[in-house]
């Protein structure tokens, strides 16, 4: 498993199941905690979902992600000046305490040296500077991840150790690697739920490869779990009734304190 999930070969569909841009109202309540003209680096940017919306706000925006053509799509929707930048999270080409704001959204679950991504992101953030944090990947009382994490489970018997997801595995993880770092918990901002989709449908975009999971699985050992996982899914849930995913969706704001 690389030590991170390539979107490169996704850029053109990505909006389609994550939404163009954060909603104005949750782009207000981020900007509410940062100071006027703010340099905000956004790493994991991806097509700019929050980066797009950040920089309409009058913010000094730095998108980063190893996938140009996620880069590239961005660009193609941003109306206000933004930089782009190629590069690892791990790995950031930017001056020690240069930014007042870091976004990490939807990532660290994606990203296998992600505790390194963190030190990182303390690097570059000035003392006082506020890290904002969403997790995304659902909560294990829903359908969904359940789903998702038989499907690890079926995968894993066949074989492969390491399926999808090689980074953090819960959103407590990264909460205690921050506190170590010497970030303080200083706010949750709630953000609603996630679009509403059918099971059958989730299904069919594990099976169709528009979603991460099956991108380091080999062709025969999809062939050979995912019908397990469909009639697994079948005989546990209504794969008919729409749920939102995730159930809920929230951002932590941290200070970089230490």
């Amino acid at each position: 498993m690389p030590e991170r999930v390539d979107f490169s070969a996704n850029a053109k569909i990505y909006d389609h199941r994550h939404g163009a841009v954060i909603s104005d109202q949750l782009a207000q309540a981020l900007a509410t905690r940062l100071p006027r003209g703010a340099t905000i680096i956004d790493i994991g940017a991806g097509t700019g979902r929050v980066s797009v919306s950040l920089a309409g706000k009058g913010f000094q925006v730095v998108a980063v992600d190893p996938a140009v053509p996620m880069l590239q799509t961005m660009k193609q929707k941003s109306a206000a000046p933004l930089w782009a930048v190629a590069a690892e999270g791990s790995r950031l080409p930017f001056r020690r305490n240069s930014a007042d704001s870091v976004v990490l959204a939807r990532l660290l679950y994606l990203v296998a040296d992600w505790q390194r991504l963190l030190r990182e992101a303390k690097e570059i953030l000035k003392p006082g500077g506020i890290l904002f944090h969403e997790w995304g990947n659902g909560d294990a009382s829903e359908a969904w991840v359940q789903v998702r994490e038989r499907a690890r489970s079926l995968f894993q018997e066949a074989g492969i150790e390491i399926p999808f997801h090689p980074g953090a595995r819960s959103e407590g993880e990264v909460d205690s690697c921050l506190r170590d770092l010497g970030f303080l918990r200083r706010d949750q901002i709630e953000a609603g739920a996630g679009p509403a989709i059918t099971l059958a449908d989730f299904l069919n975009m594990i099976q169709s490869g528009e979603l991460s999971y099956v991108w380091n699985v080999p062709k025969e050992v999809q062939d050979s779990c995912l019908p397990q996982l469909r009639c697994w899914c079948e005989g546990k849930f209504d794969v008919h009734q729409p749920a939102p995913v995730p159930a809920d969706l929230s951002w932590v704001v941290y200070e970089n304190a230490g």
